[in-house]
């Protein structure tokens, strides 16, 4: 519709667009007026010069003034309207009831809230899943340190109990041999000294028992002590603790994050339908990734935006790596219901090749399946096996493969 003056017939778009019709609100040329007047909708409509016409001034006519009669709306003018003002102003206009009008809007209006409504809910569910899932996680977690650490205090403890009780032995023998080897040594010659002196004290004097006393005397001033044995030492070198290498011991802790997911990953709400979701997956188990392996097309999963070889990374809120393709499947049949399943995927993207690689000028191509890698079956293999094997081959070195072309 014409809201101002324009140069052209707005219906033949080649002459001048002289006449205006106030009805319409369009621009035509004479012989496009007298076409337009032909038609029985068109045949009470009223023309006016264009140079005369303010559009502005056309639109505010148009608008209908009898507020408590409106049971129209128009579409073309977006406005509400009475019958009479229907057929003066608006006859061969789009039209609606206002109250059918009214209705439709408050019913979409309604099933989007529902909709807003039906998301939040099941946002919110998920946020309770995951962190419901997480304290869970987290409260294994506390156990896990607690029993490493009760394992590594009860292995220190065992240790420090053995070193202090060889420190001790050490000490007992030091301290039962040691003394009394010396003491012995010393104390026997003392008693056989002490049995002839009083001996000799019994005799009367004479020259006899004076050469003896001599004698004895001299044997006492000629002893000499016995060497003191050697008593061996001890020292503790005491080395600086380091809580690096406790650390070590009592294991690493990793923070993992899906509610605040990495932007590479991506979320998808599927939707139930009689076909199920409608894709296939395959890997897990053994730290292998869940893989999208099909998608059927018009499917839940096709029209929510999943594709082929998008790897799965939690359903639900609820991580899938690590576990084996039935319990990812039950984990959608728990999860089945009229509200959908939440998924979160990290999108499959094709990186680029080299041109000038030996990959390529091999004519190796991307999704290409290994079989064979120098005469070793790899289909058995985990792929970071696979994976690990290519990267420990040396420069220069040569590695022949058998492929499976891949096959969209």
């Amino acid at each position: 519709m014409a809201q101002c003056p324009v140069d052209t017939c707005e219906i033949c778009v080649q002459a001048p667009g002289s006449q205006y019709c106030k009805q319409c609100r369009q621009y035509f040329c004479y012989s496009c007026k007298t076409a337009h007047l032909r038609l029985k909708i068109a045949r009470n409509h009223v023309f006016g010069k264009s140079f005369e016409i303010d559009p502005e001034e056309e639109l505010n006519l148009l608008k209908c003034s009898h507020v408590d009669k409106h049971v129209f709306m128009c579409l073309d003018c977006d406005f509400a309207l009475c019958k009479g003002c229907l057929v003066k102003n608006h006859n061969g206009h789009n039209v609606d009831d206002v109250n059918k009008m009214f209705s439709s809007l408050h019913h979409q209006a309604s099933t989007t809230m529902k909709g807003i409504l039906s998301d939040f809910r099941r946002k919110s569910d998920s946020m309770k899943s995951l962190t419901t899932s997480y304290e869970k996680e987290s409260e294994a977690l506390e156990r896990a340190i607690l029993n490493q650490g009760a394992k590594i205090k009860s292995s220190v403890d065992k240790m420090v109990s053995g070193t202090i009780a060889n420190v001790r032995k050490s000490r007992e023998n030091v301290r039962k041999h040691y003394p009394n080897c010396f003491q012995d040594a010393v104390s026997s010659k003392f008693k056989t000294w002490l049995h002839q002196l009083g001996e000799i004290e019994q005799k009367e004097a004479t020259e006899k028992s004076i050469h003896e006393i001599q004698k004895l005397h001299n044997d006492m001033k000629a002893m000499e002590f016995p060497n003191i044995p050697d008593v061996p030492t001890v020292k503790y070198c005491a080395q600086p603790v380091d809580e690096k290498i406790i650390m070590g011991l009592l294991g690493r802790i990793k923070y993992l994050s899906y509610s605040n997911p990495n932007p590479k990953y991506k979320e998808l709400i599927l939707l139930p339908c009689a076909s199920g979701y409608g894709f296939k997956f395959i890997g897990g188990k053994d730290d292998e990734d869940i893989y999208v392996s099909d998608v059927l097309p018009n499917g839940s999963a096709a029209k929510a935006g999943l594709k082929q070889l998008d790897k799965i990374i939690a359903v639900d809120g609820k991580q899938v790596n690590g576990l084996s393709i039935q319990e990812a499947a039950e984990m959608f049949k728990d999860a089945k219901g009229n509200n959908g399943v939440s998924i979160i995927i990290e999108p499959f993207h094709v990186a680029d090749d080299s041109s000038n690689g030996s990959a390529a000028e091999t004519g190796l191509q991307n999704l290409d399946k290994t079989i064979v890698e120098n005469g070793k079956q790899v289909e058995s293999s985990s792929r970071h096996e696979v994976q690990e094997s290519f990267e420990n081959v040396e420069d220069n070195d040569v590695v022949s493969i058998r492929t499976e072309p891949f096959e969209q």
